[in-house]
């Protein structure tokens, strides 16, 4: 186990566990912790032996937004230093979380307001705990969710849903956020390790390969084309049905047929 800039970071069997260390601070982000994120995705990634990340938080909240006195800091220097020092390196993160091939979770195990809402929601799956609150609380400080927060709340929950989030700032529930499809799963806040271990212990059973690019196939289909996405899958289906993998399991399952 590691910590630096407020990031614990432990692998547990094939599982990386990325927890914001910032109780103190309701693990609001810095410049320093979303790099550190970033670089810990990164190196995971490159080295190949993780099939999945979990992001969680330290204390009672999962992340409470931006670390407002520390981005004022930076945006002292005007808006071009504010984009090259802070946004450079929060949509660095969010994309590595798009691009690593291996799921990431957000165990939210307490609120997660503004920038915590929109990490949680750039991670590809979202379990909560019951005690989970959720909100888009951009619009409080006068500021645009900067990490793509508006779309990817649309993509999840629909745009008159985004809409009363983004433009109003309204707190919802662990509850409500199940109902509306933010997140995968509720469970009890004693239950969540447990059932987040459950999940990274299935992505690891499955194929490497399947598993790299089905998630790459979801990321797609928030930005191409149905089209665009049939002539991708065409090459990716090719290659995995003649992959060792799908050889294996296919042969597996013949023989129960059998």
């Amino acid at each position: 186990m590691t910590t630096t800039a407020g990031l614990e970071v432990e692998q547990r069997a094939s599982t990386l566990w990325l927890t914001l260390d910032r109780p103190e601070r309701r693990n609001a982000l810095t410049v320093e912790l979303v790099e550190a994120v970033g670089d810990a995705l990164a190196a995971a990634d490159g080295e190949g032996e993780v099939r999945a990340a979990v992001i969680t938080g330290a204390g009672s909240a999962f992340c409470a937004g931006g670390d407002l006195p520390s981005l004022s800091r930076v945006a002292d220097g005007g808006a071009g230093a504010a984009t090259d020092a802070i946004y450079s390196r929060f949509h660095r993160m969010v994309g590595l979380l798009g691009s690593v091939g291996f799921p990431v979770i957000a165990a939210v195990n307490g609120p997660a307001m503004g920038a915590g809402l929109d990490l949680a929601l750039a991670c590809d799956l979202r379990i909560a705990a019951e005690d989970a609150r959720f909100a888009s609380s951009w619009i409080n400080v006068g500021l645009v969710p900067g990490m793509g927060g508006a779309h990817l709340l649309t993509r999840a929950v629909g745009s008159t849903r985004a809409a009363e989030l983004v433009l109003l700032g309204r707190t919802i529930d662990a509850s409500t956020a199940h109902t509306w499809g933010l997140v995968n799963t509720v469970v009890s806040a004693d239950g969540l390790r447990e059932e987040v271990d459950a999940v990274a212990e299935r992505l690891a059973s499955l194929s490497r390969p399947a598993v790299r690019s089905s998630k790459a196939s979801l990321r797609r289909a928030g930005l191409g084309s149905f089209d665009a996405e049939l002539a991708a899958l065409g090459a990716v289906q090719g290659g995995l049905l003649a992959g060792d993998d799908f050889r294996a399991m296919a042969a597996k399952m013949l023989g129960r047929a059998r």
